[in-house]
């Protein structure tokens, strides 16, 4: 059972105010009763698309696959949770990087934000979140799909809850906000998980006598309106976490905590309005479910009728017909053995129209896109071939995206990043930067191979106007001095997501100018200089050798240099 649960709280009610406990049990069950008209669509869509999905409370063995002829819902289920597991939150590499939040991060603080995204990324690794995670996206069709995340002795432990097991509710804003869940325990578990001093009576007794009784443990998640600034403990913390037995006397609890972030964070497909239960894959592809089912069961029949039809005899006949192959029956002519009707389907015809349902089906789970985004991963398509094909997918499903990455990854990455932090699992800051990432907020940029497709349209933007840039300079050279060229790179960088460490800051980088355009003109001072003493060196030889030769009393030289001849005096 989920024992994690017992855990999960960062701290514990000792001695303070506890909450009402029939307060809380009544939103508990207004939470169930709201979530009724939903109730019936869930269960529709697991008779007709995904059999085995779902708890709601009857026996989890049994399953409802008696209506699934055709299994093309449960195959795109199955290639759309992959898709996004592949696409979203790929195990095999990076799809997440930490920045700062609102301006540009200098390249210390992003070398420290990689090596504290790169411990977040093993904690992931190392721990059951993918695992939890594809089930989350497999449940995803139903319309949406909670994600526990608590602390645990070796990091981090994740836990997906099925449909119908749960109750959601939202705040102003539509976000949720409060978690409710039933879970079926025995007496043992109860104790196991939270202590026999925390249990009630009933339950110490049923344990005392090894009873099999099962006893239905409530958990509530809310935010805590009960919150007190400046005091330790569960009372100031924004979210609150209360456990206790259904109908158990109403002043016990099983435990009590708090947390300092929201614990499950729901990955929700489309909303409408501050509905806490979104509509998923499943809803749009239900009526084609359901006649697929029809006519795959319709068709089948229609065949075995054909191989096998019903048959119209005497009644004298009638107990030695012989309905084996290569049988023989002896009657009189007149009592022949005859098909009562003959078949004629048109199984062609029938097939077709299977086979476009089967289409549509498959593209209300966005199937076609996610096997195509996942040759992404295999290298035989590129980013920009995928944005090619698809951009009209693509654009389709970026709402859903958008949610999946702001409602559902962005507080599963803070909480786990926040668990961490408490921990002592990241290394200590250096001082100079300990009082910067203390005051700005750290942002989560996705760098996934679906975020990657989506970026590709301003990457292409990026690359179209530098080559018409370039053709453009063949003529108008001039033209080039209007490209910024250092930000046209950081944009770039930043848009697929690269490490902080490749580049250096704008400030380095004109550092690194001045400092080579002060070397070059140096050289080039120098070179000059050596120029002049190059040029200088033939004249002064030529000035010494007509001094010497004036010397030796070359009368023509001494008179060109102005000397006075060798005899002396005028003649």
């Amino acid at each position: 059972m989920e024992t994690i649960l017992a855990r999960s709280p960062t701290a514990k009610y000792k001695g303070q105010k506890r909450p009402a406990r029939e307060k809380a049990q009544k939103r508990f069950d207004r939470l169930f009763r709201k979530r009724e008209p939903y109730v019936k669509w869930w269960r529709a869509i697991r008779k007709y698309e995904l059999p085995f999905h779902g708890d709601f409370e009857e026996n989890k063995a049994r399953g409802e696959s008696e209506e699934i002829y055709n299994s093309t819902a449960r195959d795109a289920a199955a290639i759309f949770a992959g898709g996004v597991m592949s696409g979203l939150t790929p195990p095999s590499r990076q799809w997440f990087k930490l920045a700062l939040a609102g301006k540009d991060t200098p390249k210390e603080a992003g070398i420290i934000l990689d090596e504290r995204q790169a411990i977040m990324q093993n904690v992931l690794a190392r721990s059951n979140f993918y695992h939890a995670v594809y089930s989350c996206y497999h449940d995803l069709p139903f319309g949406q799909a909670p994600l526990g995340i608590f602390s645990a002795a070796d990091g981090v432990h994740f836990m997906h809850y099925p449909i119908g097991s749960y109750a959601l509710d939202t705040d102003a804003t539509g976000r949720v906000n409060t978690f409710a869940r039933k879970v079926r325990m025995t007496a043992a578990q109860i104790i196991e998980q939270f202590g026999e001093e925390n249990a009630p009576q009933s339950v110490r007794d049923a344990a005392k006598n090894k009873s099999d009784r099962v006893f239905v443990v409530c958990w509530l998640v809310e935010p805590n309106t009960e919150r007190r600034g400046g005091r330790l403990g569960p009372q100031s913390m924004p979210y609150r976490s209360l456990y206790w037995v259904e109908g158990s006397p109403t002043d016990e609890y099983l435990a009590l905590g708090g947390m300092e972030e929201w614990p499950v964070p729901v990955a929700r497909y489309q909303v409408i309005g501050l509905e806490p239960y979104a509509k998923g894959a499943g809803w749009y592809a239900l009526a084609d479910s359901k006649m697929l089912q029809v006519m795959e069961r319709d068709i089948l029949t229609a065949i075995e009728m054909g191989i096998k039809p019903p048959m119209q005899t005497s009644g004298a006949t009638m107990p030695s017909v012989n309905m084996f192959p290569g049988g023989v029956t002896v009657n009189a002519v007149a009592d022949g053995v005859r098909p009562l009707f003959d078949v004629q389907l048109n199984v062609q015809a029938v097939q077709a129209k299977i086979e476009q349902t089967e289409q549509k089906v498959r593209r209300a789970y966005a199937a076609d896109l996610f096997l195509m985004l996942d040759q992404i991963e295999r290298g035989q398509m590129t980013a920009r071939e995928i944005m090619e094909r698809t951009q009209e997918k693509l654009q389709q499903l970026g709402p859903v995206v958008e949610r999946l990455q702001y409602e559902f990854l962005n507080p599963t990455l803070e909480r786990v990043y926040g668990i961490l932090d408490r921990g002592g699992v990241f290394p200590p800051l250096p001082p100079e930067l300990a009082e910067q990432l203390g005051e700005e907020e750290v942002r989560i940029e996705y760098i996934s191979p679906l975020a990657q497709a989506q970026k590709m349209s301003g990457l292409i933007n990026i690359e179209q106007t530098l080559a018409f840039a370039g053709q453009v300079a063949q003529m108008f050279p001039e033209v080039l001095t209007k490209i910024d060229a250092m930000a046209m790179l950081d944009v770039y960088h930043d848009n697929i997501g690269a490490p902080a460490a490749m580049l250096r800051s704008t400030e380095e980088a004109q550092q690194i100018i001045a400092q080579q355009q002060e070397a070059q003109q140096q050289e080039e001072a120098q070179a000059a200089q050596m120029a002049s003493i190059q040029q200088a060196a033939p004249l002064a030889q030529a000035a010494k050798n007509l001094t010497d030769a004036a010397n030796d009393g070359n009368p023509a030289i001494r008179e060109w240099l102005g000397m006075p001849n060798a005899g002396g005096g005028a003649p």
